[in-house]
Formats: C-alpha cells, sequence, structure tokens
C-alpha cells in the first residue's frame, strides 16, 4: 500500500509566480502538467497591492504552492488502508514527496534519518493512526543510548530528526490521514552551549610544519586562514583567484551526498548561503603557495597529458588532476595528527581555529561574521562567545587601569 503514490514516475511539480496588476490582492498563478497538458490555477495570498508586502506575497505564495503540491499528487484513500498504515511505511512514501522540492545535499541527509526512523517504528508495529507522543519521546530517548563503540547522537542531530517527522505529520494532516500531530507536543530540553575545539597559535604552526609535502599541506594553510567551509575549500576554482586584485572569491562548493544509496559528489555554483558568498583579499603567503601550485599542476598536465583530469579547473587536486573528495580529505587528517601525535581535532575546527585566532588578534565578532561567510551575527556569537574571555578580560584591565590612573 502506497498512500503517497509512485513520486519518482507520476509526481506532479507545482511552479508559482505572484501577479497583482489591476488586482485588490496578489494572486499566486500557479502552473503544473497533469496528464501531459499544461495547466493553471489562481489563488488569492490575502496581501493587498497597494501598502502590501511583495516579498510576505511571495512567501505566502510559496506555502500554497507546497500546500496545493501536496494536495494533487494525494490519491484517494481509503478508512481501511489508513487504518492499517505503519508510521514506517509512511515515512518512507513521505520521503519520496521531498526529492523533487529539495536539493540532493538535504535529501540525503532527510534520507538517513527517515530510513532509520522508519525501521525502528515499523520493528514495532506501530501505525500512522495510532502514533502517540509518548512513542515518539521513547525514540528520541532510544537515538541518545550509546552504541556498542559508546558512541550516541548528539542532542542537536536528534531535533533533526524530529523535524522530519514533524513535518511529515503536518503533511499526514494535510491528506487526511491524522486530525492531530503527536509530535507537536515534544519539549525540547535546553540545548547546551557548543565549545568548539581548536589549535591555538601555537599548534597550527605545528600543524603547518608536520603536513609540509604532505598532499593536505595547501588544504591546511588556506582552511586555517580563511576559515573555510570543506566544501568550499574542495570547491576552489583558479577562476576564484584573481593575481592582479589580490583576491579570492568563494561561490562554487563541492559536497557528498548519498542518494537512493549511491554515494556521489554534487557540484554546484551556489554557497550555504547568500553571505557565504564572499570575496577576500589574498593573503601573501597563500598566493605565493598558490603561484607555485598553479605552475607545478601546467607541469603535470604535460606529464599527464590526455589522461589529465582536472576538467573543472579545481585548484586542489592530485598530481593526476583527480579531486581529491571531501571524505578524503576528512579521513587522511585524522591520519596524520594521530600519526605526529597531535591534539586530536576534526579537519572542520581548523575553521574553529581560524576564528579562534581573529579573536584573540582584536578582530571583532561582526568581521569573523564576514570572513567565515556565517548567514547572522547571532551564528557566529553562538559559536565563540566562550573565547572572547580574554577580550573580556582585557578590556576590563584597560578601565581598571584607567580609573586607578584618576583616582591616584
Amino acid at each position: 500500500m502506497n498512500i503517497t503514490n509512485n513520486l519518482q514516475s507520476s509526481y506532479i511539480k507545482v511552479t508559482v509566480s505572484i501577479q497583482g496588476k489591476g488586482k485588490k490582492y496578489y494572486q499566486a498563478y500557479l502552473q503544473y502538467k497533469e496528464n501531459g497538458q499544461q495547466k493553471y490555477k489562481t489563488k488569492t495570498t490575502g496581501i493587498p497591492v497597494n501598502g502590501g508586502s511583495k516579498k510576505l506575497a511571495k512567501e505566502k505564495a510559496e506555502e500554497i504552492r507546497q500546500q496545493f503540491e501536496l494536495e494533487i499528487n494525494a490519491p484517494e484513500t481509503s478508512a481501511e488502508e489508513k487504518a492499517k498504515l505503519l508510521f514506517g511505511d509512511y515515512m518512507l512514501q513521505w520521503l519520496e514527496t521531498q526529492k523533487p522540492n529539495i536539493q540532493d545535499t538535504t535529501y540525503s541527509g532527510y534520507e538517513r534519518n527517515v530510513k532509520r526512523t522508519s525501521k525502528y517504528f515499523n520493528d514495532l508495529g506501530i501505525t500512522l493512526k495510532d502514533l502517540k507522543t509518548s512513542d515518539l519521546q521513547k525514540y528520541y530517548n532510544y537515538l541518545q543510548q550509546p552504541d556498542k563503540n559508546g558512541k550516541s547522537i548528539k542532542y542537536n542531530t536528534i531535533k533533526r530528526y524530529h523535524a522530519n517527522i514533524h513535518k511529515s505529520l503536518e503533511d499526514a494532516i494535510q491528506l487526511e490521514l491524522i486530525e492531530t500531530n503527536p509530535a507537536s507536543k515534544i519539549k525540547h530540553k535546553k540545548i547546551e552551549q557548543y565549545i568548539a575545539p581548536h589549535y591555538n597559535q601555537q599548534e597550527l604552526e605545528q600543524l603547518f610544519e608536520i603536513s609540509k609535502d604532505n598532499q593536505l599541506e595547501l588544504h591546511i594553510l588556506i582552511a586555517s586562514h580563511y576559515g573555510l567551509r570543506r566544501s568550499e575549500l574542495v570547491g576552489l576554482k583558479w577562476e576564484n583567484i584573481n593575481f592582479n586584485d589580490n583576491t579570492i572569491t568563494i561561490s562554487h562548493i563541492v559536497t557528498e551526498a548519498s542518494i537512493n544509496g549511491k554515494f556521489q559528489v554534487v557540484k554546484k555554483d551556489k554557497t550555504k548561503n547568500k553571505t557565504s558568498y564572499r570575496t577576500l583579499p589574498l593573503i601573501p603567503s597563500i598566493r605565493k603557495l598558490l603561484l607555485a601550485e598553479q605552475e607545478k599542476q601546467k607541469q603535470n598536465k604535460k606529464i599527464y597529458g590526455n589522461s589529465y583530469e582536472n576538467k573543472d579547473n579545481y585548484i586542489l587536486v592530485r598530481e593526476d588532476g583527480s579531486l581529491i573528495r571531501p571524505g578524503c580529505i576528512t579521513e587522511n587528517f585524522r591520519k596524520l595528527i594521530n600519526e605526529k601525535g597531535l591534539k586530536k581535532i576534526t579537519f572542520k575546527d581548523l575553521r574553529h581555529s581560524c576564528a579562534s585566532l581573529l579573536l584573540a588578534n582584536g578582530i571583532n565578532m561582526k568581521q569573523i561574521q564576514e570572513w567565515l561567510g556565517h548567514s547572522n551575527f547571532s551564528t557566529t556569537a553562538n559559536i565563540y562567545s566562550h573565547l572572547e574571555k580574554d577580550t573580556k578580560e582585557i578590556s576590563a584591565n584597560a578601565i581598571a587601569t584607567a580609573f586607578e590612573k584618576k583616582s591616584a
């Protein structure tokens, strides 16, 4: 039984635009193809054209589109089918409804979480109709239990599981499969502040020394100086470097995702968010290394000839031009610091190390936000506020000294 239909082959995709000319309210203009025929539908957003917000109208139109797309793809379901539908089976079917509307990397995260959720609830035989808030709470408690290797899922990750479940149940209400959402009653505990591991300046310099002539040398240096996300680092192309203006631009990413059980590299001319797209000054030492790397790649192209792989013109590649996958960077970095006996951190923690070094050298949070490409100031402040202790103490000492001089 498949409540949400076989969406791989028959899912109807709906697009939307807004129209306001000659109208009292902005209209959501829906377009879609059904049985090979182009169809149209108009619904009001309720946002007035005169005095209303066009941005708000667009957001409302997108809500209308999502709701309409859900309704138009929902088949008729008997009461008997509704009663028998296992929650785990529904989650897997719901997952397919999300695929046309989200990015591959997002779908990969959904898929991993949903499949685990599905197995848990199907093993218990819990139906969608009979699902209770207590069942979900037991599941979240189960996820927090350490596995045979002593590892457990962090609560922030469990909240992502919950987000998938909550959304799927909201959609189930729209499909008239259930009347209320049991996930809405879950109370999340307060998340403790995340303390990002990092290297100080001395530890970074030690890392730079032991990584000389390693295939990750340039990866480590650029990540530490610019605090790039791994996807941004791997996605750097020669066209992103302007040696005349001495700038480096972050505009392309490379990630990995498991989609329908197949592991693949995903390349996008799009950063994580708008502020992640940024142009930064080219640091002299990095400029020198990049020029040397560029020359080395020219020689490698001559050596490998037609078998040289770097058609996309990426910067961080092997001798034969093949891209070093994001997962390989993480694993090889872990091996390197373990072999050399350095403090254990992950490759991602080089981003935190960069932020820590900036803060320690008097760079304020706003500037760090712009350097790292965080979407908003609160993200930067929440992650690195604990590192401000030393700078605050310097400020306190400066004020104390000033008043002491005045009273002397």
